[in-house]
C-alpha cells in the first residue's frame, strides 16, 4: 500500500538524495568544460525534472541530455579518473553514460530537442531544465514501445496538472509513426503483474488505479491520433 505523502515529496524535492547526484553532476560538468574549453550545459530532464515542476512523485535519479557525443569522453571514468572514487560503476556507449552512485544513478544521454522549446529554470537547481513538454515527448517518442508505469504516471500527471504545457498538435505530428507501439505498450501494462508491482512501489501521494490510468492513456492516444 502506498504511504508516500505530499510532504514526503516536498521534503525530497528540497533536500533528497537527488541533490547529492546533482552536486556530483555539476562538478563533473564543470571539469569537462574546463578541459574541453567550450561551453557545456547539459539539460536536466526525466522524472526528476518533472518532480521539480509537478511534485507528483519521488524521483531518485538524474537524467542529463547533451547535444554533442564528444562530451562523453570527457565525462567517462574510462578516460577521466577524477571522480572515480565517488562512483560504484558505470556503463558507457557512444551516445550515453550511466554513472552508478550509492544513492542513485546519473545518466548523460545524447539527444537533440524534439520540440525546439526554450530551456526552463527552477530555484531548486542551477542546471538548465528541459521543458515539461520535451520530457514527455522524449518518453513517448523514444520509449513509447516500452512504456513503463512511471512513464505513464508522468504522462497522466503532466496532462492533468499542467494541461497547457504540451503543444498537442506538435506532439501528435511527432508521434505519427508511434501510435501502434504506444498502444501495444499500454495494453501490455494492463495485464502485467510486474507493471502492477512497479506501480504499487512508486512513491507518489496521489496515485490512481493502474488500470484506470492505462484506460486514460488509451483515450489520450486516441485524441492525439484524431488531432493528426
Amino acid at each position: 500500500m502506498n504511504s508516500t505523502t505530499m510532504n514526503d515529496v516536498l521534503a525530497f524535492k528540497a533536500s533528497g538524495s537527488w541533490k547529492t547526484l546533482e552536486n556530483l553532476a555539476q562538478r563533473m560538468v564543470a571539469d569537462a568544460q574546463s578541459r574541453g574549453g567550450l561551453p557545456f550545459e547539459p539539460k536536466l530532464g526525466g522524472g526528476t525534472r518533472l518532480m521539480l515542476a509537478l511534485e507528483h512523485r519521488i524521483s531518485h535519479d538524474i537524467d542529463l541530455f547533451i547535444r554533442d557525443p564528444q562530451w562523453i569522453g570527457y565525462l567517462s571514468p574510462r578516460l577521466n579518473d577524477r571522480f572515480e572514487s565517488e562512483l560504484a560503476g558505470y556503463d558507457e556507449t557512444a551516445v550515453s553514460l550511466k554513472l552508478r552512485h550509492a544513492v542513485g544513478e546519473i545518466d548523460f544521454i545524447v539527444g537533440m530537442s524534439l520540440l525546439g522549446l526554450p530551456d526552463e529554470h527552477a530555484p531548486e537547481t542551477l542546471l538548465p531544465l528541459e521543458p515539461v513538454a520535451e520530457v514527455l515527448a522524449k518518453k513517448l517518442f523514444y520509449r513509447g514501445w516500452a512504456l513503463t508505469p512511471r512513464d505513464l504516471f508522468d504522462w497522466w500527471s503532466i496532462e492533468t496538472t499542467l494541461p497547457d504545457a504540451v503543444p498537442l498538435e506538435q506532439l501528435a505530428e511527432l508521434l505519427a509513426a508511434k501510435h501502434t507501439e504506444i498502444g501495444n505498450a499500454l495494453a501490455s501494462l494492463k495485464s502485467s503483474p510486474v507493471a502492477q508491482r512497479t506501480w504499487d512501489a512508486m512513491q507518489a501521494p496521489n496515485k490512481p488505479d493502474l488500470h484506470a490510468i492505462v484506460e486514460w492513456g488509451q483515450h489520450a492516444l486516441t485524441r492525439l491520433i484524431e488531432i493528426e
